[in-house]
């Protein structure tokens, strides 16, 4: 399979970027679990990671650049669904590993719909001016600070 590399715009180029500290993300907590890694350890670095990069992207995108599609679009209600749905599991008071799993997977799934679908769409279809101006407020790519506790390579 001879996949060419997705030619991003440059006004959702950091957003990309960002995505890619929510794919290590993903990854980390599905290998965490297979390592069976004592689920608070994932617990603390899945909610670390929700308070310190994901809630910020989030309102990024939610404030900033899905109000560059028409509120009734099906891929954009499809982003929000899924916001909604992880938003969903970090309200729960404790995180079991079904939990982490099910978050470690629709991170990843959202991710790739957004990547795939959602900006594909947006570089494509949304007014070149609202483009430039979204790119103008998310100018530089949001920092993913490091977690201590590597977890992964135990």
């Amino acid at each position: 399979m001879n996949k060419k590399p997705i030619k991003r715009h440059k006004s959702l180029q950091n957003l990309s970027r960002e995505h890619h500290d929510g794919l290590t993300f993903s990854l980390r907590l599905s290998k965490g679990l297979t390592k069976n890694v004592d689920t608070k350890r994932l617990e603390n670095y899945a909610r670390w990671f929700w308070q310190s990069h994901l809630i910020d992207h989030f309102e990024m995108e939610e404030q900033h650049l899905f109000p560059l599609l028409d509120k009734d679009h099906p891929l954009l209600m499809k982003a929000i669904e899924q916001h909604e749905e992880l938003r969903a599991f970090f309200k729960q008071e404790h995180l079991s590993r079904v939990a982490i799993q099910a978050i470690a997977d629709l991170v990843k799934l959202h991710i790739r719909f957004e990547e795939r679908e959602l900006f594909m769409y947006i570089q494509e279809h949304a007014d070149k001016k609202e483009l430039e101006r979204f790119s103008k407020i998310h100018n530089q790519q949001q920092a993913c600070p490091v977690w201590q506790d590597a977890f992964w390579l135990s």
